[in-house]
């Protein structure tokens, strides 16, 4: 990526982090980048899509950091999603920017928006958990031949809880509410352990 297209990303995030889209100019952003706005719409076509680009790349940045290096020794399903829920509640408190703006992404009210975000956001979770769920032990469920149905409760559950927790703590900074999620994820993972097992 060259310096004026970073330096553009870098005040979109900036400005998206901190301010409602609707409320965001473009003019605002490439003043902030000191790039012209032809420049801007040289890389995207509208702000909608400079958003969802924006959105995309940070959950990029969450899935490396997931799975880069993810341990694979244990092979025990449930110590893998305690592992990708701590990567992952980790790597956003690490990047607060990118916390602050999906956080705003997730409370944006345009239908468009709402629309490509789950898009976007089903697909890198859909692949962060196909890295977790790679060659588990099965031989640990008393009923192995039923993983799959037990790895989809699971991921619904853990999924809902998300969902969840992103309505009840709109109003809390991201590092507050992501300590929340990380020890009610926990909760939960070490339940379906006691159960499961």
């Amino acid at each position: 990526m060259n310096d004026l297209k970073s330096a553009l990303i870098k005040s979109a995030y900036k400005a998206f982090s901190t301010t409602d889209f609707k409320k965001v100019s473009t003019n605002d952003i490439v003043q902030d980048a000191k790039v012209s706005k032809g420049l801007l719409f040289h890389y995207f076509k509208n702000k909608e899509s400079l958003y969802l680009s924006l959105y995309e790349m940070a959950w990029q940045v969450v899935y490396t950091e997931v799975t880069t290096d993810f341990p694979r020794d244990s092979q025990d399903l449930f110590l893998r999603l305690k592992e990708m829920i701590i990567r992952k509640t980790s790597s956003l408190q690490r990047h607060p920017t990118l916390a602050n703006f999906m956080k705003r992404v997730h409370a944006c009210q345009v239908p468009f928006i709402q629309q490509e975000r789950q898009r976007i956001y089903y697909n890198v979770n859909v692949d962060i958990y196909k890295s977790v769920y790679e060659d588990y032990d099965v031989s640990k469920f008393p009923h192995p031949e039923h993983h799959d149905e037990i790895s989809k409760v699971v991921t619904w559950t853990l999924n809902r809880i998300a969902s969840d927790w992103e309505k009840n703590h709109a109003n809390s900074t991201p590092e507050d509410a992501l300590k929340i999620l990380q020890a009610e994820l926990t909760h939960y993972i070490d339940f379906f352990k006691h159960y499961f097992y």
